[in-house]
């Protein structure tokens, strides 16, 4: 850890506790912390504090290990997600899906276990399971596992840190990851529930469900320096609408990025690449049956953000392409958000955030575009356990039948009003 942050991070031990919640309420029991040490609480985003620690391992220091603090629960955290939600769908829409899905519904929707941090002097690790998650399902083939409900890994990594001098330092980390560039840009600790559609969302109408957000097992290595951070990865490549599936071919796909900071509190350009191949069968998934073609697809995201301490702005802009057919066509896609957050105290914070996703740019009417507005804040805060609420409102516009390979037809604009508890332990 940077000197001048190993000082900061000290005197916020000694000023901050008790500890107040944040994603993993563990690790502020075990730095005796608060959560707006390493979160802008409420909206989340990481400070500068918190980035460290998540570059370093899920630790305050990348090599430092102490064995009096190698108790349960710092490293052992529950979080219980409950949510209400309101949909108002588009009156240009006919059928079951406008006159038959319920309008409004509450909806336990998981109880996760997070673990992680220092294992030993080099060493970390970092695991996020859910034992339950709700799928939002009513009926139908939609079902997963006869209730609705699905248990999942999410995420778990080994970390091994390796030092090169006192400002730098080589990170590796191997299991089921997310390139750390976009945890940090939006796909991580953010101010809205509901993630960018850039990062969250496939492109309509491809068999490729790819989507930058998606975790994948595989190695990658990362240099962390004072003002940059380099990173590069080797991933089995996945077939992300099915949990931790792996590609159904033996090639593997690669990712890198570069980060630039330029300030204090840690405000950034970076940029990422993803080059994939999915194979298209007969049967998704299914390499007993004809292969039809192979789709190569990338894509380039350009990433920045500007921090100060009530307020940030963050967003990116992605541009990709994908193979198509198997006569090898073409078809580039671009997409982008932005969010503006401000804490107006510790307790309540308010967010606006737009975005946009474009499965083909020589086609029309196939966009989807996001208008986001939202406030959240602690409902209470105690020494090893919080709550906090959220709640969102959505305009999200789409075109009937619009995909990568067809132009759409009617627009819809879809509302929808979203609030949720989280409590965490």
């Amino acid at each position: 850890m940077k000197p001048i942050r190993h000082q900061l991070l000290i005197a916020a031990l000694a000023l901050l506790a008790p500890a107040q919640l944040v994603a993993v309420p563990a690790w502020a029991r075990s730095e005796s912390t608060s959560c707006s040490t390493c979160h802008a609480t409420p909206t989340w985003q990481l400070t500068f504090v918190g980035l460290d620690f998540l570059r370093n391992g899920h630790r305050s220091d990348a090599f430092k290990y102490a064995s009096s603090k190698h108790t349960w629960d710092n490293y052992f955290s529950l979080v219980w997600k409950g949510r209400f939600f309101n949909d108002q769908l588009d009156g240009a829409r006919t059928g079951n899906a406008n006159t038959q899905k319920p309008s409004t519904n509450f909806e336990q929707h998981s109880f996760s276990i997070y673990t992680g941090g220092a294992l030993y002097e080099r060493f970390s690790y970092f695991t996020e399971m859910y034992l339950n998650e709700n799928t939002s399902a009513t009926s139908g083939a939609n079902i997963v596992q006869g209730d609705a409900s699905r248990k999942k890994l999410a995420e778990a990594f080994l970390q091994y840190n390796h030092p090169l001098d006192k400002d730098m330092f080589v990170a590796v980390r191997a299991g089921e990851i997310l390139p750390e560039i976009l945890h940090v840009f939006g796909a991580g600790a953010r101010s809205a529930e509901q993630r960018p559609i850039v990062f969250n969302e496939a492109l309509a109408g491809n068999g490729n469900t790819y989507r930058p957000f998606s975790r994948q097992q595989g190695i990658d290595v990362k240099l962390n320096a004072k003002h940059f951070e380099l990173a590069a990865g080797i991933l089995n490549g996945a077939d992300t609408s099915t949990t931790n599936s792996t590609d159904a071919d033996s090639h593997k796909d690669l990712y890198a990025s570069a980060l630039a900071m330029f300030d204090e509190q840690e405000s950034a350009v970076g940029v990422f690449h993803y080059n994939g191949q999915f194979s298209h069968y007969t049967v998704k998934q299914d390499f007993s049956t004809a292969l039809l073609f192979r789709n190569e697809f990338y894509r380039t995201g350009l990433l920045g953000r500007f921090i100060r301490d009530k307020w940030r702005l963050v967003g990116a802009y992605f541009l990709g392409e994908e193979t198509v057919n198997a006569a090898k066509a073409k078809a580039k896609n671009q997409g982008y958000y932005a969010v503006l957050d401000y804490n107006f105290t510790e307790k309540f914070g308010a967010f606006l955030r737009f975005d946009r996703l474009d499965p083909n740019k020589d086609i029309s009417r196939n966009e989807t575009s996001m208008v986001l507005l939202g406030v959240n804040g602690l409902v209470y805060e105690g020494p090893k356990s919080a709550a906090r609420w959220q709640i969102e409102y959505t305009v999200k516009d789409t075109y009937q039948g619009g995909g990568i390979l067809a132009a759409g037809t009617t627009k819809y604009s879809d509302k929808k009003i979203f609030a949720q508890l989280t409590w965490g332990y």
